[in-house]
């Protein structure tokens, strides 16, 4: 995947999509598969927010069923197995505990009702080919075994709890990346760093029409135009942002939503921790790696988009809420990492509170609202359903505006990564056969995990210099061939973009100043920084990491 602008150039898309987290994302992997021509753009990098901010959970949402959003809890374990079977490499079985306390605001009777119920929505669960993806079914844990599974549950008025299955996506930041790399690899036209400057606004006998946009590449300041039958936009927090360049009032108002989640050395055991507080919110401690992650807030955000942060009151009021329910103290001295992320919402009159504004997605046919031809926008809508939003999403494109109608094949096709055969298992075991006497069955685990079926991509780098292979951090087992790929073939443009959306160390804990430095020359050396923007480059990385006072 190269960023070539030149590729926008002198002609007409079928689709242009505005926004490469994974709403826009999906929608450009969903539409090519389909045949159409598609040009994405980005005004940072893929998936630099939301879609990365996650809790890395692939889930229906069992506080959705309370709301009465059934169909959405449906459609999220529908799409769960879809995730489980496209990104094998990504999407795994994740235990879930729900312990019952004296203090727990719903009943358990209502609690085993709502688990009996998500069972049931997903009855399809595994249908599935690889067994080591298969969920099994609810069931209750006593006292003692709850405390047996995970000992680090507060056992003051603890009555027992429920377990049950959902999904773990490791790394997110590369699952929003796959489905661009995929669909760069079926011929879509994708750039980051190319924001939307204006809409090309043209009349005809009916009205107006969107025929594209004037792009602005951030990293030159070259304008161009990108020409397209319809133009989606797929911005998320800032897709009403988007539209006010169209005009002043747009058609839809977001709510916008703050969740933060904070990084720690493991703590618990391997399940994830789902704990109902007194108020009726939630509070999740997810087994990720070598760490434990608390997540997530769920408040209204009315501030700039762009300047989201984790502020120290943030953080605190976060700890002060898990010290509540928690046995483990923690200060924010523990805390070896953090982050923000903006959920879009939908408005509703009748929703007081973020917390409970509905995860269902909407899109916007513009014509039809506001007369204006060639524009689609999506809103709302969760990291678990963006492939079925994309389906939908396209196929009110062709039905609109007279595109050759396909029916969508994203829900059985393989993500370029997923490419690993009926059984991830099996795959890694044949890789560890052809590489044993070469690498270290440590780092061929390590590739596999962040790269999938591409793992092979990054080793080529290796076995033509043999230096790439050392690590980039000994406390990690990242290698420098990764920055090379990286920079080479998925358009890593920074040194954030590297660390947090590529390979993924970003996300971790604590990188030692001497890796910085080290990663930052070598890409300063393939993308031919001076010394003073290989210092900005770490700065900036340090910043995105930190908790603002």
């Amino acid at each position: 995947m190269k960023r070539d602008l030149r590729q926008f150039e002198n002609r007409e898309f079928d689709l242009l999509i505005l926004g490469g987290g994974v709403s826009g994302a999906a929608i450009a992997w969903d539409a090519v598969l389909r045949g159409h021509s598609v040009a994405l753009i980005e005004r940072k990098d893929f998936g630099h927010a939301t879609s990365a901010a996650t809790s890395k959970l692939i889930h229906g949402g069992l506080r959705y069923l309370a709301q009465g959003d059934i169909g959405v809890v449906r459609e999220s374990l529908k799409e769960r197995r879809y995730l489980e079977a496209n990104m094998p490499h990504q999407v795994f079985p994740l235990p879930f505990m729900m312990p019952i306390y004296d203090f727990t605001p719903t009943p358990k009777w209502m609690l085993g009702v709502g688990l009996t119920l998500y069972d049931m929505l997903s009855w399809d669960r595994n249908y599935i080919e690889d067994p080591d993806k298969h969920l099994d079914h609810k069931r209750w844990l006593s006292r003692e075994k709850a405390l047996q599974i995970e000992p680090g549950l507060n056992s003051k008025g603890l009555k027992g709890a429920y377990h049950y299955y959902d999904a773990l996506n490791k790394h997110p930041n590369r699952s929003n990346l796959e489905y661009i790399l995929s669909a760069a690899s079926k011929g879509a036209v994708v750039a980051n760093y190319a924001a939307c400057q204006e809409f090309i606004l043209e009349d005809t006998p009916t009205g107006k029409r969107v025929g594209g946009v004037i792009a602005q590449d951030t990293l030159g300041n070259k304008k161009f135009p990108i020409r397209a039958k319809v133009t989606v936009n797929a911005t998320g927090p800032w897709g009403d942002f988007v539209l006010a360049k169209l005009h002043q009032n747009p058609v839809r108002k977001l709510i916008r939503s703050k969740g933060i989640h904070l990084l720690f050395p493991r703590f618990h055991k391997d399940t994830t921790i789902g704990l109902e507080t007194r108020d009726k919110h939630h509070i999740f401690l997810v087994p990720w790696g070598n760490y434990s992650l608390l997540g997530t807030t769920d408040t209204e955000y009315t501030g700039d988009p762009d300047s989201l942060s984790v502020t120290k009151d943030d953080a605190q009021d976060f700890l002060d809420l898990f010290n509540t329910y928690f046995p483990q103290r923690k200060i924010l001295a523990d805390v070896v990492n953090a982050y923000a992320g903006i959920r879009p919402l939908l408005a509703e009159s009748s929703v007081t509170t973020s917390y409970k504004a509905s995860r269902k997605h909407e899109i916007l046919y513009h014509k039809k609202i506001e007369n204006i031809d060639g524009l689609v926008s999506v809103f709302g809508g969760k990291w678990t359903t963006s492939r079925a939003l994309a389906e939908e999403t396209v196929n009110l494109v062709e039905k609109k505006f007279k595109l050759k109608r396909h029916k969508s094949l994203s829900h059985k096709t393989p993500v370029v990564g997923g490419n690993v055969g009926p059984r991830l298992a099996v795959f890694i075991a044949e890789a560890h056969a052809r590489w044993e006497n070469v690498f270290s069955m440590q780092l061929i685990n390590h590739l596999i995990e962040i790269y999938g079926a591409l793992y092979e991509r990054v080793l080529d780098y290796v076995i033509k210099d043999k230096s790439l292979l050392r690590p980039i951090d000994t406390e990690y087992p990242f290698i420098f061939a990764e920055v090379y790929y990286a920079v080479e073939e998925e358009m890593a443009l920074t040194l954030t973009d590297f660390l947090k959306r590529r390979c993924g160390l970003g996300n971790m804990g604590p990188v030692s100043d001497s890796a910085l430095k080290a990663v930052a020359s070598a890409m300063g050396d393939l993308l031919r920084w001076d010394n003073s923007r290989r210092k900005e480059e770490i700065a900036a990385f340090k910043a995105s990491r930190s908790i603002v006072g």
